[in-house]
């Protein structure tokens, strides 16, 4: 058999996979726990074959009905990492083309469906990546730069503020959410913060662009701050590109969130060679548009259009 399709987006907190027919027709969408950092997270193989299989199922296909499959996986950033990335895909069955990315890639290739563009992340975690008119990838950490827009910095650095006695009035409902995260009962019983788990700062991000919101201080100053370091990473990773405006996407839920956004938006004019736009396509079909590549389909309007009805399955 064969003629479908399969996207994996493994992230640090979700794997997301879709499975979709040569038409673009998106015949299922799951999400499961992360799958990324084998070697962090001893259940990653675990899951992203959870994940698999349930889309599968839920397709009402076989593993012999795939023809490819792309999976973006955080925390593939070496050649050497590809031992432990092929092994969340090495499932008896699945004996299709194969192809093994960063998760940031797909994020670009979906939001500008195989086009050049950049795009600024900021979710669990935080990167720019962007393609360029020649195909080459670049990232912000390329030029040893890091914007601290994820949620678990976002959290990280408000709790060191208050840590450090920066709270004033306008940061109560804050100081009280970071203490709720941390399960301390006031400032003086945080424990050093190198205890606490990444997803516990992770799950405390929302509150701290909320609180932005509200006018509190600290998270407006962290915001902030972290909105201008993107800025300096898309400026950064722009000057890789020959033709202007450079298309932007900004991809994830802490980066998306109003405050940020609308800092990032006064902070990048578009006069000054940019252009903000919002993603076609969820990272998990950008890595579908890589998998057709992969056995040769011509992406053409009617797939996209499909793709992108699609995505609100997803």
């Amino acid at each position: 058999m064969g003629g479908l399709f399969l996207g994996i987006d493994g992230g640090g907190t979700y794997t997301r996979a879709a499975i979709v027919d040569s038409q673009g027709h998106v015949l299922s969408g799951v999400k499961r726990e992360g799958g990324a950092f084998l070697l962090k997270n001893p259940n990653a193989r675990e899951n992203v074959r959870n994940a698999i299989q349930e889309a599968v199922k839920r397709a009402g296909c076989g593993l012999d009905s795939i023809s490819a499959l792309t999976a973006g996986i955080a925390g593939y950033d070496k050649k050497r990492d590809l031992r432990w990335v092929r092994k969340l895909t090495n499932i008896n069955g699945l004996n299709c083309a194969k192809q093994h990315v960063n998760d940031a890639e797909i994020a670009v290739r979906g939001a500008f469906l195989l086009r050049p563009g950049i795009a600024a992340i900021g979710g669990t975690g935080s990167i720019i990546v962007g393609i360029n008119e020649t195909g080459r990838r670049i990232r912000n950490y390329d030029f040893r730069h890091h914007a601290h827009v994820s949620a678990t910095m976002l959290s990280h650095i408000s709790a060191e503020r208050i840590i450090k006695g920066e709270a004033n009035e306008t940061d109560q409902d804050l100081v009280s959410a970071i203490l709720q995260g941390l399960r301390a009962e006031d400032v003086s019983r945080i424990k050093p913060l190198k205890e606490y788990s990444l997803k516990d700062f992770s799950d405390m991000g929302p509150a701290v662009t909320e609180a932005a919101l509200r006018g509190s201080h600290i998270a407006r100053t962290v915001c902030t701050r972290a909105a201008e370091e993107v800025v300096e990473g898309i400026q950064l990773v722009g000057k890789r590109f020959q033709s202007q405006p450079v298309q932007v996407a900004l991809v994830g839920s802490s980066i998306n969130s109003a405050y940020i956004k609308n800092a990032i938006r006064e902070l990048l004019p578009e006069d000054a060679g940019y252009h903000l736009t919002e993603p076609v396509l969820p990272p998990v079909l950008g890595a579908i548009l890589m998998a057709m590549q992969l056995v040769k389909i011509e992406i053409n309007e009617r797939i996209v259009n499909n793709l992108r009805k699609g995505a609100k399955q997803i």
